[in-house]
C-alpha cells in the first residue's frame, strides 16, 4: 500500500478548508481555483478577468472536466454559481444534462467522481500487474 492519503480524503479536507474560506466569496473562489489547478492541472481551466497586470487577473470561472463529468463554478455579483454537467451517451445523440447546484453539492459531487476514478484506476493497475507477474 502507499503512504499517500486517498484522493477522497484530500478532497474532503479541501472542501472543509474551502467552506471555511466561504465567508469571503472572492477569497473562496481564488483559493478554489488555485487548489483545483494544483490537483487537476490537465483537467482544469481557469478563466480570468482582464487586467493590465497579469498578477491582478482575478479568476472569474473554473471548469474541471473528468471523463463524462464537467464541473463549472463562476464568480458573479451574487456569489459563486456552480453547475454539474454530465455527458449522456447513446439515445439522444449524447446531449448532456446540466444542473445548477450549491457549492457544497458541487464539491461533494467532484469528490465522489475523483474517488470513483481513483478506485477504477487502482483496480485497473492491479489487474495489469496480475497479467505481467
Amino acid at each position: 500500500m502507499s503512504d499517500m492519503p486517498a484522493p477522497e480524503t484530500d478532497l474532503d479536507t479541501l472542501a472543509a478548508s474551502l467552506n471555511a474560506d466561504a465567508r469571503d466569496a472572492t477569497v473562496f473562489f481564488r483559493v478554489l481555483c488555485e487548489k483545483l489547478l494544483a490537483a487537476f492541472p490537465s483537467a482544469t481551466v481557469v478563466e480570468r478577468e482582464h487586467a493590465l497586470l497579469k498578477s491582478h487577473r482575478v479568476p472569474r470561472k473554473v471548469t474541471v472536466r473528468l471523463g463524462d463529468e464537467t464541473f463549472e463554478a463562476e464568480q458573479g455579483p451574487g456569489g459563486v454559481t456552480c453547475r454539474h454537467i454530465h455527458a449522456v451517451h447513446g439515445i439522444g445523440g449524447g446531449l448532456p444534462w446540466s444542473k445548477e447546484v450549491s457549492v457544497d453539492e458541487w464539491l461533494r459531487a467532484l469528490v465522489a467522481i475523483v474517488a470513483q476514478d481513483a478506485e477504477a484506476t487502482a483496480a485497473a493497475a492491479a489487474a495489469l500487474r496480475s497479467l505481467v507477474t
